[in-house]
């Protein structure tokens, strides 16, 4: 009886109290480390994000005047071949064909970020389910977009190149590239292949298989410009705005 009196109940119980406190502070140390360990590795793939998505959209912008230049040229080609405007200088007609000639490059719209994320299982780092969509949406519209280079790059290969080496001096056109299609700024330096003016290119405006070849362009120009690159504008205006927003809020968080 005695022995029990003597037990430092109170002392024993804080102790407990102590210890139960210690073991659930750790956990929650723990917790709060791994969940701020989460939380950085977020913020990582978001800005990576961000500043790839970033330079797709001056990308987007080079592509519209690149694209949009190509089809002006293969319009002014088609007016000219039908009397609508007056027949230029050869030195002009070659620099219009030349500015046909150029193709869309469907790798420029590959997102590595996006792409090692999705690859990877990396899209569950993003805690917000509607940003998350929104990349999703984006990348369906980006290989939209890349469906329809390819078929620019198709038509090129399969059907415009050797229309232009059976009918026309390709030498002659590509010493007349000064730059590319709607970016004057930028000097496009060609190789001199030694051969000197030989064909008057204003006599092949007046075939039907040219003029068809102009509208098949225009075709591909305008899947890019009205399908293609609307699409992506819109989804990655969406995700970039998305990914500034949830980044801001979480350097509040911090």
């Amino acid at each position: 009886m005695n022995l029990t009196r003597n037990i430092p109940w109170p002392r024993i119980l804080a102790e407990g109290v102590i210890i139960v406190v210690s073991i659930l502070l750790a956990f929650w140390i723990d917790a709060w480390w791994a969940s701020r360990q989460v939380h950085a590795s977020e913020k990582v793939v978001l800005q990576t994000l961000l500043d790839d998505l970033v330079e797709k959209r001056q990308l987007l912008a080079e592509r519209n005047r690149f694209v949009g230049a190509i089809r002006e040229s293969a319009e002014t080609l088609l007016r000219i071949s039908s009397g609508k405007d007056e027949m230029p200088s050869e030195d002009s007609v070659d620099e219009l064909i030349s500015d046909v000639w150029w193709v869309s490059n469907d790798a420029q719209w590959t997102s590595a970020p996006l792409e090692s994320l999705v690859a990877s299982g990396g899209l569950s780092l993003i805690s917000d389910s509607e940003l998350v969509q929104a990349l999703e949406a984006l990348r369906v519209a980006i290989e939209r977009v890349k469906f329809h280079s390819r078929n620019d790059q198709e038509f090129h290969n399969t059907i415009m190149t050797p229309f232009m080496i059976e009918n026309a001096n390709m030498a002659q056109i590509t010493a007349s590239m000064k730059h590319r299609p709607g970016q004057p700024e930028i000097a496009f330096k060609s190789a001199d292949y030694g051969f000197s003016r030989s064909e008057q290119h204003s006599e092949m405006l007046a075939s039907v298989a040219f003029q068809n070849l102009l509208i098949a362009k225009i075709e591909r120009c305008l899947d890019l410009l009205e399908i293609g690159h609307p699409g992506v504008e819109e989804h990655l205006t969406s995700a970039i705005d998305m990914l500034e927003t949830e980044l801001g809020a979480s350097s509040v968080a911090r």
